[in-house]
C-alpha cells in the first residue's frame, strides 16, 4: 500500500483578490504596496472587473508585483455584443434585481438614475462572475480560497455569490471586504444609494474599514451588522522624512484628480488672496484642469506663483517630495475615506490643512499637525489659516512638522498595518 505524507494532503491556500482596475488602470496603485505584505498564501490572485480584453506583463502600470501573484481578467467587455444578451438574460431573471427594487420603492429612493445603477452594477457583476466561475473549476478547485474585495461595491456582491456558488465543491476559508468611501457612505452618492448594501452586510464574513469613522457610520445605520464591522486602516511606504527650514515664502503642495468634489479652485481661490509670499505647486489633472489653468493665466497677484504640473505617476510624486522644499499640504475635498495623499505628506514630515470629512481627523489633529476646516468653509477662513503658517515662528512650525511624522509612524505606517491585516487573513494551517 502506498503510504501519503501529511504534505499530500494539504491543500494550496489561495487569496482571491477582486478589485477594479489594478494593476492596469490608473486607480488602485496603493494595492502595489499591500500586496507585498500578504504572507500565507501559496498563490495570490487578482482579477480587477472594469479590465476586459487579452493583456500581458507589458500592460501593468504598477511596479512588478510579487512571484507568486497572478493576475485575470474577463476576457470580454460587459458592454460587447457577444456577451450582452447573456447578460441582459442573468441580470433580468437574478430575483435579487426585483427585491432591491423593492427597496427603492419602499424607501422612497425608486429613481432612473438609481434604477439604472442597481442594473448596471448586477450586469457587471454577472460578467465578473461567469469568469471567475470558469477560472476557479478550470484551476482552483482543489485549493482553500480566502476571498477579499477591495472594495464595499460590485467587487463584494461578486465575492458573496462565488461563496454561494462553490459551497458543496471549493474550500472557501472565508470572505472579507474593505469599505473606503464611495462605497460607504450612501450620503455622499448622488442618490443617496448603494446597490445591495443590506445584501453585502448580511452576507459578509467581515467587513474591514479603513476608518474609526466608517465603522461608526455603518453601526449607526446598520446596527445588526456591528459584530462583523473591523478597522484595517490604510498606509504609505516609508521614503524617509524631509522637513526643511522655514523661509519667508509659504511654499503649498496639493495632490489630487481636479474634480469639482476635490475643490481645486477653492485652493486657487485662496492663494490668489495672500499678501505672503506663496507658491503653490499641483500635482494631478482632471475634467477641471483647463478650466483651472485658464484662472492662473489670469491670477493678479505678484506674491503668489503657481504651478499645474498635470499627471504624475504616485512614484514622481514622492520622489519630489523628498527634494522639493514643501511646507504645507492641503486637501479641501468635500468627503473622503481617510486620504493616502495625506499620509503621503504626512510621512514626509508636512503640515496638513484639510477638510474635517470622513476619517480624515483620525490622522490630521488641529493645530496640532495642521488645521481641519469644516466641509463646508469660506475662503477667508484657510486664507486665514495659510497666514497663519507663513507667520508663524520656526520652532511652533518645526514641531507641527515633527508631529506629523509621529502620527504618521502611529497611524498609517504601511508596513505595521498591512502586516496586522494580513495576520487577520492568514488560513488556517
Amino acid at each position: 500500500m502506498k503510504n501519503t505524507s501529511h504534505t499530500d494532503n494539504i491543500k494550496r491556500k489561495v487569496l482571491l483578490v477582486v478589485n477594479t482596475q489594478f494593476p492596469y488602470g490608473k486607480s488602485e496603485d496603493f494595492l502595489s504596496n499591500e500586496l507585498e505584505y500578504a504572507v500565507g498564501f501559496d498563490e495570490i490572485i487578482c482579477f480587477p472587473i472594469l479590465v476586459n480584453g487579452s493583456k500581458t506583463a507589458q500592460d501593468i502600470i504598477y511596479k512588478k508585483p510579487k512571484e507568486n501573484v497572478t493576475f485575470y481578467n474577463s476576457a470580454f467587455s460587459y458592454k460587447s455584443w457577444q456577451v450582452t444578451p447573456k447578460l441582459l438574460l442573468q441580470t433580468l431573471t437574478d430575483s435579487k434585481l426585483y427585491k432591491e427594487l423593492w427597496l427603492l420603492a419602499r424607501t422612497a429612493r425608486f429613481t432612473l438614475r438609481n434604477i439604472k445603477q442597481l442594473f448596471l452594477f448586477l450586469f457587471i457583476a454577472h460578467n465578473t462572475l461567469n469568469t471567475l466561475d470558469r477560472i476557479l473549476k478550470e484551476k482552483y478547485k482543489d485549493c482553500d480560497i480566502t476571498l477579499y474585495s477591495y472594495w464595499m461595491h460590485i467587487s463584494a456582491f461578486v465575492i458573496i455569490e462565488l461563496k454561494k456558488r462553490f459551497q458543496n465543491s471549493i474550500h472557501i476559508e472565508k470572505e472579507i471586504t474593505r469599505c473606503h468611501r464611495f462605497d460607504l457612505y450612501e450620503y455622499a452618492d448622488a442618490g443617496l444609494y448603494l446597490p445591495m448594501r443590506r445584501y453585502i452586510l448580511s452576507n459578509m464574513n467581515e467587513i474591514h474599514s479603513i476608518s474609526n469613522d466608517g465603522i461608526m457610520y455603518l453601526k449607526n445605520w446598520y446596527p445588526t451588522y456591528s459584530e462583523k464591522l473591523k478597522l484595517s486602516r490604510l498606509g504609505c511606504l516609508d521614503k524617509g522624512v524631509k522637513i526643511f527650514p522655514k523661509t519667508d515664502t509659504l511654499r503649498l503642495v496639493s495632490c489630487s484628480w481636479m474634480r469639482p468634489v476635490k475643490r481645486v479652485s477653492a485652493i486657487l481661490e485662496a492663494v490668489s488672496k495672500l499678501s505672503v509670499k506663496t507658491e503653490w505647486v499641483h500635482y494631478g489633472d482632471g475634467e477641471e484642469f483647463e478650466m483651472i489653468k485658464n484662472k492662473v493665466a489670469q491670477l493678479n497677484n505678484p506674491l503668489v506663483s503657481v504651478t499645474l504640473m498635470g499627471a504624475y505617476s504616485n512614484e514622481k510624486v514622492l520622489e519630489h517630495y523628498a527634494v522639493k522644499p514643501y511646507d504645507v499640504f492641503i486637501n479641501v475635498s468635500e468627503n473622503e475615506g481617510v486620504p493616502v495623499s495625506i499620509m503621503e505628506a504626512m510621512s514626509f514630515g508636512k503640515i496638513i490643512i484639510a477638510t474635517n470629512v470622513g476619517g480624515t481627523a483620525e490622522i490630521v489633529e488641529n493645530e496640532v499637525n495642521g488645521f481641519l476646516l469644516d466641509k463646508d468653509f469660506a475662503i477667508q477662513e484657510l486664507v486665514d489659516i495659510l497666514s497663519k503658517i507663513a507667520l508663524m515662528e520656526a520652532e511652533q512650525f518645526d514641531e507641527m512638522c515633527l508631529n506629523s511624522r509621529r502620527i504618521w509612524e502611529e497611524r498609517s505606517d504601511a508596513a505595521a498595518n498591512y502586516e496586522k491585516f494580513y495576520q487577520q487573513l492568514k488560513p488556517a494551517i
